[in-house]
């Protein structure tokens, strides 16, 4: 399973539902964060990796270009002498590089898809990762917010109703203070994460495309060149 499908299916994991099928939600959201986790560094992973390669194919094409610079400079210089033989073979020399050179930039450009691509996985996981952990907190939250409400409803059996009216309403209103902030944030995180994750899918689908181009230009090249 690539990176890819493998983020898509850890991110989009419905964490409500998760949560309410959950005997311990607590220790769910931690198992489920540990997966995240263990996703994001393979992903981190494959970057690191992609990168060094990204930078050894540029290097490479670093020499290439100066190579060939340096055999039309040689070929301009022997041209002003008057030696257009030598001349013309410093310009074969340059032409034998191109080849590589197409093929080193083909590769730099597909190196640099696939890091565009891992950093998007990379932020869909940081932001899931982000609004699990504040899941996390939320729950050990709910429940003090649960208890001081269970705490609150003894005391008003204890308390005389028109005297201390003011203060349980107010009490009563900071506790669905609380929830209704709970139930905003939760809301915001999951569209900000979803959205992140099209992008992340139409970027996919784009380098698919590309790919599906290239071959296709690639083949119709070599049909040209049978004929």
């Amino acid at each position: 399973m690539g990176i890819l499908e493998r983020t898509r299916n850890v991110v989009r994991s419905d964490l409500n539902d998760l949560v309410r099928r959950a005997r311990n939600p607590e220790a769910t959201l931690d198992a489920y964060l540990d997966d995240l986790k263990s996703v994001q560094a393979e992903a981190q992973s494959l970057a690191a990796a992609e990168s060094a390669e990204a930078d050894m194919v540029q290097s490479r094409l670093r020499d290439l270009k100066a190579a060939g610079k340096n055999w039309r400079d040689k070929a301009r210089t022997l041209l002003k002498r008057g030696d257009e033989e030598l001349a013309r073979s410093a310009l074969d020399k340059q032409l034998d590089l191109q080849p590589e050179l197409e093929e080193q930039e083909d590769i730099l450009n597909q190196r640099q898809s696939a890091l565009d691509i891992l950093d998007d996985s990379l932020e869909a996981l940081r932001l899931r990762i982000a609004e699990v952990s504040r899941k996390r907190r939320e729950l050990r939250y709910r429940r003090e917010v649960l208890q001081a409400r269970s705490e609150l409803h003894k005391a008003m059996g204890k308390l005389d109703p028109e005297q201390d009216r003011p203060i349980l309403e107010s009490a009563e209103q900071g506790v669905a203070h609380a929830e209704s902030q709970l139930e905003a944030a939760e809301s915001m995180d999951a569209e900000r994460v979803e959205n992140r994750f099209r992008r992340l899918e139409a970027a996919e689908r784009r380098r698919e495309r590309q790919q599906a181009v290239d071959e296709a230009l690639e083949n119709l090249k070599q049909e040209l060149d049978e004929e």
